[in-house]
């Protein structure tokens, strides 16, 4: 059966060639975000299907086995609420910023280089943590339901989805992502309420009120039943710390609103790929999965290794070998997806930030295109060594960590982008204290059941408070008209562009 994850990651491979030689760019901005004009029904699938972590399907299921029947919904609102902060945002850019690329380009024009250097290395770094996370997802899927070797599947894992966005750079992420789609929703969608009926929602509930009830059964959670369940509530809220990072701080987002051939058609696409088709189906694995997990007393320890196996496991009894396989189908379908998503705004970042803003020099776009496609690949070992060394890791546990370090830009994000108030230091000063304060908070606090809470919470609110500051310490009020024609293309003659220049000043 793993021929048939060698088959699938050639169709990917070929894609991307065919992508590449039906399409040949050496236009770097052609290259990272697809000629900004691609199609509403492209730009929805690939929002939904960039979303659909591993962590989406594993770890929803996980968050319902481990939090009770509230644990599902708290990972899926939560982690759909930055998507309404992150629309406006993105609308915002576009329309105060309409010939830049990247979010970090915005940054250095607000706030200056060294902001800019600051986050573009956060950004970096929070790239590499995703695609960490989903080859460990995907290796821990196909390596638990196959007799397979760990790191046999992250490396081969790594090898597909470096190589296709190397090759294509977004336009062959999206178009992947339209294949992965329709087989990623087929088998939520369709094999999810195939496992609910199996097992019988009465069975279901029974065995939650007994889990819930009875202090001896190896599963026992009190709140198995309470839907506002403290530890769901806990975890709605750290949930949407967490993602409010990944997604604000992903590049390959902006990249896809960039890419979107019109503002309507981005909000259309961001609504439609979140909402209708991405929400549903960390619900179906939390309340399901994760809900059979502790029905049927399934422990870490007996059956499973780690208890983010839990919903690969309930696939495996429910439909043998052929259940194994679509499941892990399915994890490395979203793995890839997510990955190839995080490695496009890498690739953004690269080609924009890191070779014009920070090194400098006149390369033109052939060679920018090949320098970031090396970098990639470079990457790409990272990203596998990364995997192989957090194997056994729950990837619930990853996520929840790392809010603490990605929440703290948040605050000099948005505030930038909104309000003219805010200053370079007080932005560089609100995510060290952020990032501090929130890590000092996790690691004071003795207690497993709120100290994750509490320091993804101080890491988002306190450079927020911080930044409130700025009518008091600053003066300045920085104007955002002179962001509508940074990048634009110059053209005519010298007198002419020396008069636009003198409009903009007046201006």
């Amino acid at each position: 059966m793993i021929l048939v994850f060698v088959g699938f990651g050639l169709i990917f491979l070929a894609v991307a060639l065919w992508v590449a030689k039906r399409a040949p760019v050496d236009d770097v901005d052609d290259f990272i975000v697809a000629g900004r004009r691609l199609p509403f029904g492209i730009v929805s699938a690939s929002v939904m299907v960039s979303w659909l972590w591993t962590t989406s399907l594993l770890g929803a299921a996980e968050a319902g086995y481990l939090f009770g029947i509230g644990g599902g919904f708290a990972f899926a609102f939560g982690s759909a609420v930055p998507f309404f902060v992150f629309i406006p945002l993105a609308l915002r850019l576009r329309r105060i910023m309409p010939h830049g690329t990247t979010f970090l380009e915005f940054l250095q024009q607000r706030y200056g280089a060294a902001t800019h250097h600051l986050l573009l290395g956060m950004t970096l770094l929070m790239a590499l943590y995703i695609c960490v996370e989903q080859i460990i997802g995907v290796a821990y899927a196909v390596s638990g339901s196959f007799d397979v070797a760990y790191p046999l599947v992250a490396v081969g894992a790594t090898a597909v989805v470096v190589s296709y966005i190397a090759i294509a750079g977004l336009r062959g992420a999206v178009i992947n992502d339209v294949i992965q789609f329709v087989i990623i929703s087929a088998v939520s969608l369709v094999l999810i309420p195939i496992i609910l009926a199996r097992f019988g929602i009465g069975n279901l509930y029974d065995g939650l009120q007994r889990a819930a009830a009875n202090a001896d059964v190896a599963t026992h959670n009190a709140d198995a039943m309470t839907f506002w369940a403290p530890a769901a509530v806990r975890y709605f809220a750290v949930a949407m710390v967490v993602s409010m990072g990944f997604v604000l701080l992903n590049q390959g987002y902006y990249s896809k609103a960039r890419a979107a051939g019109s503002s309507k058609s981005l909000l259309g696409a961001y609504i439609l790929g979140t909402v209708v088709a991405w929400i549903p189906i960390p619900i179906l694995f939390g309340m399901v999965l994760g809900g059979i997990g502790i029905a049927d007393e399934i422990t870490v320890g007996d059956e499973l290794r780690v208890s983010t196996e839990v919903s690969g496991y309930i696939f495996s009894e429910n439909f043998g070998s052929i259940g194994s396989l679509l499941f892990s189908l399915t994890i490395f379908m979203a793995g890839l997806t997510t990955a190839g998503n995080s490695l496009a705004g890498f690739q953004a970042a690269m080609a924009v930030d890191v070779q014009d803003g920070v090194m400098g020099g006149n390369r033109t776009p052939r060679q920018k295109k090949r320098f970031t496609q090396a970098a990639t690949i470079v990457f790409g070992v990272f990203t596998c060594i990364g995997a192989l060394a957090l194997e056994g890791v729950s990837l619930l546990r990853i996520d929840i960590v790392s809010g603490i370090v990605f929440a703290a830009p948040i605050g000099a994000l948005l505030t930038g982008m909104f309000w003219r108030r805010p200053s370079a230091s007080l932005a560089i000063g609100s995510v060290i204290i952020g990032m501090s304060s929130g890590i000092i908070a996790y690691v004071a606090i003795d207690d497993p059941e709120i100290d994750y809470f509490v320091g993804n919470l101080v890491s988002l609110l306190v450079p927020v408070a911080v930044l409130l500051l700025s009518p008091v310490i600053s003066r300045q009020r920085y104007d955002f008209a002179q962001l509508r024609q940074y990048g634009a293309p110059r053209t005519g003659t010298s007198a002419e562009r020396a008069h636009e220049v003198e409009g903009e000043h007046s201006a």
